[in-house]
């Protein structure tokens, strides 16, 4: 698998600082990360990946197709996630903490990160991300939670988890909204909002509280 990647990596210092690992949403690319974390931390060091799927005839990129059984997305964003774990494994990023950063598509895909590589990430920022393991009824996917997310085997510290919505995004169904809360809320401190007047988007105040969350 062959991803596009633009890092800014600090070596001589600031070692102690958040390196954040971002993913875009479907139909864009890395430099939408990038412009969001300069409205949350602009002096940090960050590695913005590009999802591999390119969208030939409309521009734009994604992580796995949308169509796709929810069995196969699980699938392709563990298999991405152990590449993009084998990449950070590569540069200068031991003994500080991991962030990782994602927006729908993206957002699923760092949460699966977070889930699977608990003993990397330190915390996530899911920003509006789709869902695609369980329902808020369990289920199914109960057991691959289980089989997962070994954060208690790994760590006493369960990690600490932004989670982002619109009132008005039509794009995440309800369930899959309910779903990833019902999930995180058994492995992750997590800090949920939810915006009256934001569509499938950010706002100024989304921003501005996951600001406030990585300061704590």
């Amino acid at each position: 698998m062959r991803f596009t990647t633009i890092s800014s990596i600090e070596t001589d210092h600031r070692s102690d600082g958040n390196l954040y690992v971002m993913f875009h949403g479907y139909g864009n690319d890395e430099s939408e990360m990038i412009r969001m974390l300069g409205a949350i931390d602009p002096d940090a060091d960050y590695m913005s990946v590009r999802g591999p799927i390119h969208r030939e005839y409309l521009g734009g990129n994604a992580w796995y197709d949308s169509a796709s059984e929810d069995a196969a997305i699980r699938e392709r964003c563990s298999a991405i996630g152990d590449e993009i774990v084998d990449m950070l494994d590569a540069t200068v990023i031991h003994d500080r903490p991991v962030v990782s950063v994602g927006f729908s598509q993206g957002g699923y895909l760092a949460y699966r990160l977070l889930a699977e590589h608990p003993d990397v990430f330190d915390a996530a920022v899911l920003l509006s991300p789709s869902y695609h393991d369980v329902t808020a009824e369990g289920g199914e996917g109960d057991a691959q939670i289980e089989e997962s997310l070994v954060v208690e085997q790994i760590t006493d510290q369960r990690p600490r988890v932004f989670l982002g919505y619109g009132e008005l995004d039509a794009r995440i169904p309800a369930g899959q909204r309910a779903a990833i809360e019902h999930s995180l809320a058994r492995f992750a401190d997590m800090d949920a909002h939810m915006y009256s007047d934001m569509g499938h988007d950010v706002c100024a105040q989304e921003l501005a509280d996951v600001r406030r969350f990585l300061t704590l």
